[in-house]
C-alpha cells in the first residue's frame, strides 16, 4: 500500500477514535469547532466576548454562532457572564467539563499517533 493510501487509512482511523467518544459526539459539528476555538484562544485573565467570537471564530454565520453558544453553555463546556463593565456584553469562559473533555481527546489522539509508531 502508498504512503498516500496510509495517510488517508491513519486520518479514517483517528477519526474514529475522536468520533468514538459519547461525550463528544453529542455535540454537532459546529458545536465541536466552535467549543475548540474558544479553547485555543481563551486566555485566564482576559475577558473573551461573545462578539469576539462570532467576529473572530469563523465557524458560522453570527446566528448560528449565537445558536452553538447557546447548546454549549446549555450542556455545560461554556460559562456565560455578565461584563461587569458592560452589561450588554457576555464573558465567554470554557468549564471545567470542556477543559475534561479536550484533555480526554487529546489523550486518545496522543494514544493513537503512538500505535503508528509500533
Amino acid at each position: 500500500m502508498s504512503n498516500h493510501e496510509n495517510a488517508w487509512i491513519n486520518l479514517r482511523q483517528l477519526m474514529d477514535v475522536i468520533g468514538s467518544d459519547a461525550e463528544y459526539k453529542t455535540l454537532d459539528d459546529r458545536s465541536q469547532r466552535l467549543l475548540e476555538w474558544i479553547a485555543m484562544n481563551y486566555a485566564p485573565g482576559q475577558s473573551m466576548f461573545v462578539q469576539t467570537i462570532v467576529v473572530n471564530s469563523h465557524v458560522a454565520s453570527p446566528a448560528t454562532v449565537h445558536k452553538c453558544l447557546a447548546i454549549l453553555e446549555r450542556e455545560g463546556y461554556i460559562a456565560l457572564d455578565v461584563d461587569p463593565r458592560d452589561t450588554r456584553r457576555r464573558i465567554v469562559s470554557p468549564t471545567d467539563r470542556a477543559r475534561r473533555l479536550l484533555s480526554r481527546l487529546s489523550k486518545r489522539v496522543n494514544a493513537w499517533a503512538e500505535s503508528l509508531n509500533t
